[in-house]
């Protein structure tokens, strides 16, 4: 992902499920869809220009990017000072759910992290541990370093899964169960059963980053085995409903996605969301916080650049931290009744060390990502200009 602020280009959820996309109708493509007064105060229509006053200035430069791009459905919501001060929409309410696709692993990441606190894994956490009941019903790995992968290694991309550049496996196993009616089933355990001890790890635990799927579909696993409790409802209890979010849910058609990629959350939600990545936020216990900061180097030497850490991309360069992340969806699939369903999504998220975030989504293209990059940083030049904030 480049950027205003120079966020690097990031790892998403890639399915290979169709190549070109289904054309989605939108009853009401170009018209917004503000949720409240908030929304028709602040998704304003005013042309660009260096005398427009606060919010407003996202307003037009979101327009003149609809008006360039045509998107059937894209959303825009900008968080400042700790509050939601902009949010609109395209052929979409911007304050509803929405696919995130693999905006998704930050949030399974907030989840393990609240299982360290909770004593119930640590970092170094063996999969021989963290997935035993999994291993005793499936039966023994085929190559037993995978029983030595640990938390910390499936969480920063280093567990020698096969990654998206390895043709990770996990896309043919849900392009079967989508396409018979059963990528509304949230059985984690049920998807891995299909290939995981079968697999040959592709490097040695601990080395090289791969970004892969597989390993947050594997740390959802654990989840549910040391919780007791579904991905779902957990992350719900012990993440959203702590920050006071009731709505975030996993989609209805995509549960089998998961932690990898599964969640329907409003962008404004999201955002308050990623603020448990500031320092002085309570909600990561100090050791996880350490743990980031840690992460920086442990595996890279001298890395002054970007780490991927707790399901999520962060940058130290200008203020402890500044996090984000981006993902892809293109798929198709039917549910149990025969009804055609369809994921669609490009999203991006960031938070900077002030607090400014902002929340892109918007319906997958050929050229989605570009024009999305490019909303980015034109929102990115924007934030300097606007001053000005809603009281």
């Amino acid at each position: 992902m480049s950027a205003n602020l120079a966020f690097g280009r990031d790892m998403t959820f890639r399915t290979h499920w169709r190549t070109v996309a289904l054309a989605i109708a939108a009853l009401a493509a170009f018209v917004a869809f503000p949720a409240d007064a908030f929304a028709q105060s602040y998704a304003s229509t005013a042309p660009a220009g260096d005398a427009l006053p606060g919010v407003s200035r996202y307003g037009a430069v979101f327009d003149q990017w609809v008006a360039k791009h045509q998107p059937n459905h894209a959303i825009l919501v900008v968080r400042r000072d700790g509050r939601t001060v902009f949010a609109k929409g395209v052929g979409a309410d911007p304050m509803a759910p929405t696919m995130i696709a693999s905006l998704s692993k930050p949030i399974t990441g907030a989840c393990v992290a609240t299982l360290i606190r909770d004593g119930k894994v640590s970092f170094t956490t063996r999969l021989r541990e963290g997935l035993s009941r999994f291993f005793r019903r499936y039966g023994t790995p085929t190559d037993r370093r995978l029983e030595d992968v640990t938390v910390e290694q499936l969480l920063v991309h280093r567990s020698g899964l096969m990654g998206n550049g390895d043709d990770d496996p996990i896309y043919g196993v849900m392009n079967k169960r989508a396409y018979t009616g059963k990528g509304y089933l949230g059985a984690i355990q049920a998807v891995l059963s299909e290939y995981l001890v079968k697999l040959h790890l592709v490097r040695p635990p601990g080395t090289k980053y791969a970004y892969s799927n597989t390993g947050y579909e594997v740390l959802s696993a654990m989840i549910e085995e040391r919780t007791g409790q579904s991905y779902e409802n957990y992350c719900r209890e012990a993440v959203f409903a702590k920050l006071g979010l009731a709505a975030p849910h996993l989609h209805p058609d995509w549960r089998m996605l998961s932690g990898a990629g599964g969640w329907y959350v409003p962008g404004p939600d999201y955002l308050a969301f990623l603020d448990i990545f500031s320092p002085s936020h309570s909600f990561l216990p100090d050791s996880v916080k350490r743990w980031i900061d840690r992460a920086q180097t442990k595996w890279s030497p001298g890395n002054t650049d970007r780490w991927y850490a707790l399901g999520v991309n962060t940058w130290a360069g200008s203020g402890r931290w500044t996090v984000s992340h981006g993902g892809i969806l293109n798929s198709d699939g039917m549910s149990p009744e025969g009804r055609p369903t369809e994921a669609s999504v490009v999203s991006h998220a960031y938070r900077a060390p002030d607090g400014t975030a902002v929340f892109i989504a918007l319906n997958w293209s050929p050229h989605a990502q570009r024009d999305l990059d490019e909303l980015r940083e034109d929102i990115g030049n924007a934030h300097k200009l606007v001053t000005v904030l809603p009281q």
